[in-house]
């Protein structure tokens, strides 16, 4: 049997030559490093900035919230309690913050006058599951806790997020259950549900071209936020969560995105639940994070018109 700290001298070689001293860690730190800005790069401008009337009518603080650091996102001049969004970013668990999703809290919360909160909750591989979806159940309970302090109103709440974010949208709304926070409304842009990739064959035609990502980000990415063991737990892949158990839930995605397969799936299984309360919306020839940036494509603005009739409805 081999113990636990058997490697233990080989690591502490290789703390004295690199740091990080992990791969996986090493792996981390290089993603993080290129993730939206590549640093050898000379074209300072290559991010497109929000619309003028995004910056201009909606505000932006910072603020910690249970030891995480979130951004707030409400309407200029607004004096009245609104609805809240909880909002969590992509980025496969192990990359990704606010400030990479700026353009699209500012449109959700400029277009469903709503009070949007993103989350930058802890990453893997330093935090595993649960670690992530925890955070975010701590800072959506904090916000309703005091809920007078950021103008919100906290019987009508919204969770959304994209991709890997998405996943945790899903999963906290199934977590929160019948507690006393009742989502009104589940937002799903191009969503990863399942851990199982590969039984997807979508997946495997168009996750080798790296489409925005590939399969290698995700595989690794997969394995640095949950363990083998827990891929099937419904918290983990959301997928497995019954439809009749979810809140009315939009989800949006495109047809060149490699996790379609899994929103298909979704949209089966909410067929034959006989659940109408489920939506899916599928942009033919759109990759992941089609909805991202201004102006890149023209189905972005269509998604957001999608996602302010779904809150009207629902709200």
């Amino acid at each position: 049997m081999i113990e636990p700290d058997a490697a233990e001298p080989l690591y502490r070689l290789i703390r004295r030559i690199r740091k990080p001293e992990s791969l996986r860690e090493l792996m981390a730190a290089c993603l993080r490093s290129v993730h939206m800005g590549d640093p050898f790069s000379a074209d300072e401008g290559a991010l497109p900035e929000p619309p003028q009337i995004l910056r201009e009518q909606v505000s932006v603080s910072e603020i910690t919230i249970g030891g995480i650091r979130c951004a707030i996102y409400s309407l200029v001049g607004n004096s009245t309690r609104l609805p809240l969004m909880l909002y969590m970013h992509g980025g496969g668990f192990v990359v990704g913050c606010s400030e990479d999703t700026d353009y699209i809290t500012r449109m959700l919360c400029h277009s469903n006058n709503i009070v949007v909160v993103s989350v930058n909750y802890r990453l893997a591989p330093e935090t595993v599951f649960p670690g992530a979806l925890d955070d975010c159940e701590q800072v959506l309970q904090s916000l309703l806790d005091d809920a007078e302090q950021h103008s919100i109103d906290s019987d009508v709440v919204f969770l959304c997020g994209d991709s890997a974010g998405a996943n945790l949208a899903a999963s906290l709304s199934h977590r929160l259950g019948k507690s006393r926070v009742t989502p009104k409304g589940l937002i799903l842009l191009a969503p990863w549900l399942d851990m199982a990739l590969e039984s997807y064959s979508e997946y495997n035609r168009l996750a080798a071209k790296g489409i925005v990502f590939d399969a290698p980000f995700l595989a690794y990415a997969r394995a640095s936020y949950a363990d083998f063991d827990s891929w099937t737990d419904p918290f983990v892949s959301p997928i497995g969560v019954p439809p009749r158990a979810m809140p009315p839930t939009l989800v949006l995605t495109g047809s060149a995105d490699p996790l379609i397969g899994q929103t298909l799936k979704l949209n089966r299984n909410a067929l034959n639940a006989e659940c109408t309360h489920i939506q899916t919306v599928v942009y033919e020839g759109m990759p992941h994070c089609f909805y991202s940036f201004p102006n890149l494509f023209a189905e972005e603005q269509d998604c957001y018109r999608q996602i302010a009739e779904f809150v009207a409805a629902t709200r």
